[in-house]
């Protein structure tokens, strides 16, 4: 009971500290919702996941109707990747929304992240990390630090950085 009330009290810090480091664009937007959806499920909850999962979806949708790549947080070079890459967030997080359990949300966010990691990678800018578990073959996004392993309560540090 301790620690959630001290992870609880903690939250609140680590989304402000991850939408400081990704602010100003719908990838920064996206990835302060993201953190609140792997947090729960670091806790064992699927609390808040399907509102945040909704918030996703609709930055990406507002992104993919009025896209520039000064909103999406991307080079001018960059912005037909990214806009190919939005229809499948959208679908992923339409899907995370609807999941059922914790086990439900796991696998939805795992579904969400493939295209999320495409599109960290033509981000300009300060940005969450990517991680990676071997053992659950899954990656993640969170923000610099500690490894937080949303798939696997049983290893929540299991992972390594694979892209910054």
């Amino acid at each position: 009971m301790k620690i959630r009330t001290i992870m609880a009290a903690a939250i609140p810090l680590v989304l402000a500290a991850a939408g400081a480091a990704a602010a100003g664009h719908a990838f920064g937007d996206i990835s302060t919702h993201y953190e609140a959806i792997r947090q729960a499920l670091l806790q064992g909850s699927d609390a808040g996941v399907s509102e945040h999962a909704r918030a996703i979806e609709a930055i990406a949708l507002r992104l993919s109707t009025d896209f520039s790549a000064a909103a999406a947080g991307v080079a001018d070079g960059d912005a037909q990747a990214v806009r190919e890459v939005l229809p499948e967030v959208i679908d992923h997080a339409r899907r995370l929304a609807a999941a059922t359990g914790v086990a439900g949300a796991r696998a939805e966010l795992a579904e969400l992240t493939k295209p999320l990691v495409r599109y960290h990678a033509l981000v300009s800018g300060a940005r969450p990390i990517v991680a990676y578990c071997p053992m659950e073959r899954k990656s993640w996004l969170q923000p610099d630090g500690p490894i937080g392993n949303p798939y696997a309560p049983s290893m929540l540090r299991c992972g390594e950085v694979v892209a910054r």
